[in-house]
C-alpha cells in the first residue's frame, strides 16, 4: 500500500528566507504521526504544504500515491480534511452549518443534502462533543469550542487523512484528551490516516505511532516517540534543559521542563 503522505527533498521559502530544506517524509497509511518542534521550526508550512493550502516550490509531494497536483479540489477535499490553528470567530453561521460545510465535496451540482449527509453532520457534532452547540453561533462561542466545531467539519467531510494545527492548543485538560482520544479512534475504527502539529511533547508521547521533530527547517528525529523524545536531542533542539523518563501510564516517555530556579548555583 502506498504511504497516505510522501514528501521528496521538499523545500519551502518566504521572501528568500529558507523555512523548509530538503526534508523527505514518509506518513504511513493509518497512522498517528505528530510533527513537533521549536517555533519557527516550520511545522505549519509543512502541514499547510501537505494540504496543498501553499505552492510546492522544491520538491515532490504525493498523497496516497498520486502527485498532489494531479488531484483536483473536490478530490483533493474528499481525501484531505484540514483543521487550521486559528478559526475565525466571525462566521455568521450557527454551529450545524459549519459542520454540514464538511459535505460539501461530498454533494452534487444543486449542492442539497441528503438524510445520509444530515446524518453524518449530527454524528460529527456528537463525536467531537458539540452537538449541544448546533444552534449556536460560531461568534457566541470561545476559542476551544470553535475548535472541536471545525473538527466536527472535517470528521464530516469523511477524510482518508485528517491534518491538524494545534488541535489542542485552545483547550483544557479534559477537552484535550478527549480529542487525542477522539483522533486515535478515528485512526482505529475508520483507519484515517492523523497528521498533527502540537506543541505538547508529552500529548505526542502518549498518543503518536510516529513523531517527526523539526529543526530550522530540518528532521532532527523520526520514529516511535521513545525513540524522538530522547532529553539529548531534545535539549540540542529546543535549546533548555528536560528531564526525560519513562511515564507511569505505559511504555512511553514523559518530558519534564527544568525551572531556572533549579539551574541556579549557590
Amino acid at each position: 500500500m502506498a504511504d497516505a503522505i510522501a514528501l521528496e527533498r521538499l523545500g519551502h521559502a518566504y521572501e528568500g528566507r529558507a523555512v523548509l530544506q530538503d526534508l523527505s517524509v514518509q506518513v504511513p497509511c493509518g497512522r498517528f504521526f505528530v510533527i513537533i518542534g521549536p517555533n519557527g521550526s516550520g511545522k505549519t508550512t509543512l502541514l499547510k504544504l501537505m494540504a496543498h493550502l501553499l505552492p510546492l516550490q522544491k520538491g515532490h509531494l504525493t498523497v496516497m500515491g498520486r502527485a498532489v497536483g494531479r488531484f483536483g479540489a473536490r478530490q483533493l477535499a474528499r481525501t484531505i480534511a484540514y483543521v487550521p490553528q486559528s478559526v475565525p470567530a466571525t462566521f455568521a453561521f450557527t454551529v450545524f452549518q459549519v459542520v454540514m460545510m464538511g459535505r460539501a465535496p461530498h454533494l452534487g451540482m444543486l449542492g442539497i443534502e441528503g438524510a445520509k449527509d444530515l446524518d453524518l453532520g449530527r454524528q460529527a457534532m456528537q463525536l467531537a462533543g458539540v452537538a449541544d452547540l448546533a444552534e449556536r453561533r460560531l461568534d457566541q462561542l470561545s476559542g476551544g469550542e470553535r475548535q472541536r466545531v471545525f473538527i466536527a467539519r472535517a470528521i464530516c467531510q469523511q477524510p482518508a487523512i485528517m491534518l491538524l494545527d494545534e488541535p489542542t492548543a485552545a483547550l483544557d485538560p479534559a477537552h484535550q484528551v478527549r480529542v487525542m482520544d477522539l483522533m486515535e479512534r478515528l485512526k482505529t475504527e475508520q483507519g484515517i490516516t492523523v497528521v498533527m502539529v502540537s506543541h505538547d511533547l508529552n500529548l505526542a508521547a502518549m498518543y503518536a505511532d510516529l513523531v517527526l521533530l523539526l529543526h530550522k527547517g530540518h528532521t532532527a528525529g523520526l520514529g516511535p516517540p521513545g525513540k524522538v523524545l530522547d532529553y539529548a536531542i531534545l535539549e540540542e533542539v529546543y535549546g533548555c534543559p528536560l528531564v526525560v523518563d519513562k511515564s507511569p501510564l505505559g511504555d512511553y516517555p514523559r518530558v519534564h521542563l527544568v525551572p531556572g530556579r533549579y539551574m541556579r548555583t549557590p
